[in-house]
């Protein structure tokens, strides 16, 4: 049985997706734990596969009967939404019934549409007041309301939600999306005796029952600056040193222990740990001082996939020495060179000369005083 991360995937990759937006990652587990919630959505956001996913997985092992109402300004609107949802429900990959109501005039073909019990109804609100005032729904059923005001409202847009809003059960759901931060207060008050979760394109997520002020941290800009340096040479560093195997071993541990909606929170909790815990940079150069290092020439390089890790991994299981007796180690495309604690230095040259490594036979020696390349 999948885990609730493994299907929120699963029908994410169901609707063409490859990757979870900022706005998804916020707006779904508080969508699945049945939260009310006001969201700003900002642009490009993926707005509409934010309130989609939890909408389906909501659906699972349900009984029949209608069960999430989407409402929107426009026809147009409804248009949008529904080749949405079939993006998500093609060729059977999940088993929802979604309709639409489309054409004016038609509340008997709507009624009828309603009588087959569809799971999901998008619609415009004057659609849905219609169909409330003709007592043609079952609002006991009804889970969840999703207002996603679009690009414009018409005026009294919000009136019309507001009435609607009376008509639903108190355990009903709403998720309210806007691109308009001046509309949150409006929607914040209509929906203010059921405290909804708000989330700011900007600002993540703040409770509503807060009553505190926001004490947001910044970084100066020094700490700004020197943080983005760090974080700069751990990526050129992931890319150009670090064994990709080694690497796609703690990716899985990762993968398998965190959950992916929180996987950027755990990369920042990592960051900031090293941060307030690393050690003075002397300390390892004070352990180097107490030594007397040789530099050897390896005939190796990166075109044969090597990294400093990997070299020196080889060395010390090859030659049976302690990591801790081998200093710094450059590798170039063709070649490295790597110090040596004396008394050391014979013993890995002995241990490492002619042994075929990577599908290269090694030659292992003093490196000239300057370090420099030889000359092929």
């Amino acid at each position: 049985m999948v885990n609730r991360e493994q299907r929120i995937l699963q029908v994410l990759h169901n609707g063409g997706f490859s990757e979870l937006t900022f706005l998804q990652k916020s707006i779904i587990p508080l969508a699945l734990d049945g939260e009310n919630i006001i969201a700003e959505t900002g642009v490009n956001a993926g707005k509409t596969v934010s309130y989609i996913i939890p909408s389906i997985i909501s659906l699972d092992d349900s009984a029949p009967g209608l069960k999430i109402i989407v409402i929107v300004p426009s026809v147009e609107d409804v248009k949008k939404v529904s080749e949405q949802f079939k993006l998500f429900c093609r060729e059977g990959a999940e088993k929802v019934s979604v309709v639409a109501f489309l054409e004016e005039n038609n509340t008997k073909g709507e009624l009828a549409v309603l009588e087959k019990k569809p799971d999901i109804l998008i619609s415009t609100p004057d659609k849905i007041i219609d169909h409330i005032r003709l007592g043609n729904f079952d609002f006991d059923s009804i889970l969840t309301c999703i207002v996603d005001c679009g690009d414009e409202q018409y005026n009294g847009f919000s009136k019309d939600i507001e009435f609607i809003r009376s008509a639903f059960s108190v355990l009903t759901r709403f998720w309210v999306f806007t691109k308009d931060r001046e509309m949150i207060p409006i929607f914040h008050h209509l929906l203010d005796d059921i405290e909804p979760q708000i989330i700011y394109s900007d600002r993540g997520i703040k409770s509503s029952t807060s009553e505190r002020q926001e004490e947001e941290m910044e970084f100066s800009a020094d700490q700004e600056s020197k943080f983005a340096e760090i974080i700069k040479k751990m990526v050129k560093n992931i890319k150009e040193e670090e064994d990709a195997d080694e690497m796609n071993q703690y990716k899985k541990l990762v993968k398998r222990n965190v959950p992916f909606t929180m996987r950027g929170y755990f990369s920042a909790y990592l960051f900031k740990t090293l941060m307030t815990n690393t050690k003075p940079a002397h300390a390892q150069s004070q352990n180097r001082a107490d030594k007397d290092y040789k530099t050897l020439f390896f005939n190796i390089g990166r075109t044969r996939g090597l990294n400093p890790q990997a070299l020196l991994r080889f060395i010390a299981s090859t030659a049976e020495v302690d990591s801790a007796e081998i200093g710094q180690i450059r590798v170039h495309d063709n070649y490295s060179f790597v110090d040596v604690a004396e008394p050391n230095v014979q013993k890995v040259m002995d241990a490492l000369n002619s042994k075929v490594y990577r599908g290269r036979t090694l030659a292992v020696n003093f490196a000239k005083k300057s370090a420099d390349a030889p000359k092929a």
